[in-house]
């Protein structure tokens, strides 16, 4: 069978990324094509610059064809955490007798939780556990029979005017079909083993200027909140308070090692136009520390909103390209929040890194859609 390639866009909190990918061995990607462009991004839920948008969302996709000599006519569109709303409801369905459940009957069961919400639309419907008439509990219960099933099931919306925004824009590049998904679930689902998706883990994806804080269990999210701070707020600090350009900033932020005990004597180097200058290594590490401070009292703010899933053993799991390269923050926050943190992203050689981890969680969505969808269709002309 041929392989499926899928198309995904990554609309993150500083770049816009276009992958064009499929399967490869061991659980492994093979990327056809890529096309990446930096812009101003987002926050509070609306773009900075929105009449760039179509630009840089052009330009991403149209590098990507070029890089794989292909058109794409399918998107998956991962919807940022900023732009979604998360609701959890339990439902329940009754037979008159024992009754096989069948992917068709659990479709059924699960449109009991749908509402209508005003202003957003549903682009996630997953299960967080099915309990069956004996009691037991089954992630999947297809295949099983039951006289009951009562279903803890995880809605994911969008905002309408994120679709319709991002719609306007495909349609003219020729885009004939788009599927919108949620980054946050998608990421989760992939950098996260099963078994930290068993009980209750919290997955943060600390990015650029946004950050999300996801309460994961089974195939879905029990919540899902975010907020406007980031790396790059961390530059924006070091710029202002040192004097030093935004590109310096971004340079001493590589630099920096919060587990140091330094001396008013010890300095980071930053290479200005050929001079280096020296910074004092406590008061960078101070201006780190107090924005980290602000970050870990909103996640703590966002964590205490469903405190029922987050006791304090459960594992928080932190990923994005926004902190993760500052040696030293992830135990930093990690004391501040009193909790153990652990540092995910992809198991992949050479691209396993923080700030892969939302792209290639759409990627590895995307593919397995696209798989299911091409088994269908051979079942469905087999069974003709």
């Amino acid at each position: 069978m041929a392989k499926s390639y899928a198309c995904v866009l990554d609309i993150g909190s500083s770049r816009v990324n276009v992958l064009i990918g499929t399967s490869g061995i061991n659980s492994t990607f093979v990327i056809k094509g890529q096309g990446e462009v930096s812009y101003a991004g987002f926050g509070e839920g609306e773009f900075y610059e929105p009449e760039k948008l179509s630009s840089v969302i052009s330009s991403a996709i149209t590098r990507a064809e070029e890089n794989a000599c292909f058109a794409i006519r399918h998107l998956y569109v991962g919807v940022p955490a900023e732009f979604c709303n998360c609701v959890c409801k339990t439902i329940s369905s009754n037979f008159e007798s024992r009754k096989k459940i069948t992917d068709e009957v659990l479709a059924e069961h699960y449109e009991k939780a749908y509402e209508n919400k005003e202003n957003q639309t549903l682009i996630s419907c997953n299960a967080i556990y099915n309990t069956l008439d004996d009691g037991k509990r089954a992630l999947n219960p297809v295949g099983c029979k039951t006289s009951k099933i009562t279903s803890m099931v995880s809605l994911i919306y969008s905002q309408n005017e994120f679709i319709l925004q991002i719609n306007k824009i495909l349609q003219t590049l020729g885009i004939e079909r788009v599927t919108y998904v949620s980054s946050a679930l998608c990421e989760a689902q992939y950098v996260l083993e099963p078994e930290n998706r068993t009980g209750a883990g919290m997955l943060i994806d600390i990015g650029y200027i946004t950050t999300s804080v996801s309460v994961v269990r089974g195939k879905g999210l029990l919540m899902l909140n975010s907020f406007s701070l980031g790396g790059g707020h961390v530059m924006a600090d070091l710029a202002e308070c040192l004097n030093i350009s935004f590109n310096d900033a971004e340079q001493l932020k590589r630099k920096i090692v919060l587990s140091l005990s330094p001396s008013d004597k010890d300095f980071y180097e930053v290479v200005q136009a050929g001079a280096t200058k020296q910074v004092p290594i406590k008061m960078a590490n101070e201006i780190v520390m107090a924005r980290l401070d602000m970050i870990c009292t909103c996640i703590q703010k966002c964590i205490s909103l469903y405190a029922q899933e987050t006791a304090d053993y459960i594992p928080l799991f932190l990923t994005g390209g926004g902190i993760c390269y500052i040696k030293g923050a992830k135990d930093y926050i990690a004391k501040k929040l009193g909790r153990n943190v652990e540092l995910v992203f992809p198991p992949l050689p050479e691209l396993n890194k923080p700030n892969y981890s939302s792209i290639l969680g759409l990627l590895n969505f995307g593919i397995k859609e696209e798989e299911k969808n091409k088994i269908s269709f051979l079942a469905k002309l087999l069974k003709r």
